[in-house]
């Protein structure tokens, strides 16, 4: 079945959306402009995402009608947005809290926006030529000025393409590896294109030397064959799920009885690069203000706050928590982490029952991904941020209403069904005969019977 070619408004539509989570990616504008990742770029960078968001809210008023099917999804996510909001009263920044809810807000609408205006086809090959993109521009980056996209120091010869450091690069391409490789599967026609890209992306994460990005993009490989091999049914189905399982086991087995063996293989210490050594002094700090916390996008900004005791206990400059559940745990409290935690748990379930669909792959792996990377990043609940972005727009997704559509009758249908009609009504077979009344005279209310 063809499909209708685009119109030019949808074009540009397609474009802007485009450069939208281009922009949302943190790539090239942040480590040219701001490379100091502790303190705020120049002015005329938080100028940029005006016209960004003029444009979201044209979007939003065009495609309105639209958005009632991610009502569900949207109100859980639009529910963390008003608690950030809420912190603002009690933020150790208050201003800086406002801002950066505003800018979350808009973001958070960004996502229910691409979910209600594409389906799961539309949906992963944009996000997967969001990702070709940076790869294409991180290649660029390492090859032609390799001051700039590799490390020279910290980790000499480690790719870091547009980001700051390789994690970042590793971890946008352990995910451009996964929409690469679903679009191929949603879109078969394009797989000359896909294939090649899921590829490229693979090498990056290489390139990296990122190990949680590595184990990511094992995930994402693994996952996508046990997929494949559960839906031919079968043989294939139960040796890939028995695989899964012994898979599972074992690997729980060596991280309880030997977790050093697991450290050592990903090239880590048991203090995960320092990252226990800021989650210990971040619990301390939470547990002065355990269910509100100090305020969305506040904690880590002021120089006098509680991050300054954080960064004087770890003795290094820690721009984060590295780990999304800890950092919005010491924004939004407890409250926060259960709010962001049921809506993730909403989004899993859903994922799982859709599991032999065409979206399954995606839906599932890609939480998986999102599960993965927030313990070690911060992913949750961040503004202007294209992870936080693929993952409202997944999750509302998964939690669509379908619109009823009335479809007519197929005009074959229809002549099949009168010409049924028609063929009974001449085989009908008459009424059986009623027996005689009591008293009836012969040829009234009965017939009388043939000789045998």
């Amino acid at each position: 079945m063809s499909r209708r070619p685009a119109t030019l408004a949808e074009a540009a539509e397609w474009a802007f959306c485009l450069l939208g989570l281009l922009l949302m990616s943190e790539a090239l504008l942040g480590p040219v402009f701001a490379p100091d990742q502790t303190v705020d770029g120049p002015e005329w960078l938080r100028l940029v995402w005006l016209p960004i968001y003029a444009g979201l809210a044209v979007l939003l008023a065009w495609r309105a009608p639209r958005l009632g099917r991610v009502w569900a999804g949207g109100l859980l996510a639009l529910a963390l947005v008003a608690w950030a909001f809420a912190s603002q009263t009690w933020s150790i920044a208050p201003d800086l809290s406002q801002r950066r809810a505003i800018a979350l807000l808009f973001t958070t609408l960004f996502g229910l926006l691409l979910a209600a205006r594409y389906g799961w086809r539309g949906l992963i090959e944009l996000l997967a030529a969001t990702y070709l993109v940076l790869a294409v521009g991180s290649a660029v980056a390492a090859l032609a000025t390799p001051d700039f996209g590799v490390h020279a120091t910290i980790h000499p010869g480690a790719w870091k393409g547009l980001w700051y450091e390789k994690n970042q690069l590793g971890a946008a391409m352990a995910k451009g590896a996964l929409a690469c490789l679903c679009a191929a599967a949603v879109e078969p026609r394009r797989r000359w294109l896909w294939v090649p890209g899921a590829a490229a992306c693979a090498g990056l994460v290489l390139l990296s030397t990122s190990k949680t990005s590595l184990l990511a993009l094992l995930l994402v490989l693994g996952g996508s064959g046990f997929i494949a091999a559960t839906r031919r049914g079968g043989a294939a189905a139960v040796s890939g799920a028995w695989l899964a399982v012994v898979a599972a086991g074992v690997a729980a087995g060596v991280f309880l009885l030997a977790p050093e063996l697991v450290f050592e293989a990903l090239g880590k210490d048991p203090t995960l690069t320092g990252r226990t050594g800021i989650w210990e002094a971040l619990l301390r700090r939470s547990a002065e203000r355990p269910w509100e916390g100090y305020g969305y996008g506040a904690f880590w900004k002021p120089e006098l706050g509680p991050a300054w005791y954080v960064r004087r206990e770890v003795e290094w400059e820690a721009p984060t928590a590295h780990n999304g559940w800890l950092d919005v745990l010491v924004q939004l409290g407890w409250i926060g982490v259960a709010l962001c935690a049921a809506h993730f748990a909403l989004a899993a379930g859903a994922a799982l029952a859709r599991w032999s669909r065409p979206e399954g792959g995606w839906a599932v792996l890609s939480l998986a991904l999102f599960a993965l990377f927030s313990i070690s990043e911060s992913t949750i609940l961040q503004q202007n941020n294209l992870n936080w972005v693929m993952y409202v727009a997944t999750a509302a997704k998964l939690l669509e209403t379908a619109p009823r559509v009335r479809q007519a009758a197929s005009p074959r249908l229809v002549e099949a069904a009168r010409a049924l009609a028609w063929t009974g009504a001449r085989w009908r077979r008459p009424p059986p005969a009623r027996a005689p009344q009591a008293g009836a005279a012969p040829g009234v209310g009965w017939t009388e019977p043939s000789a045998a």
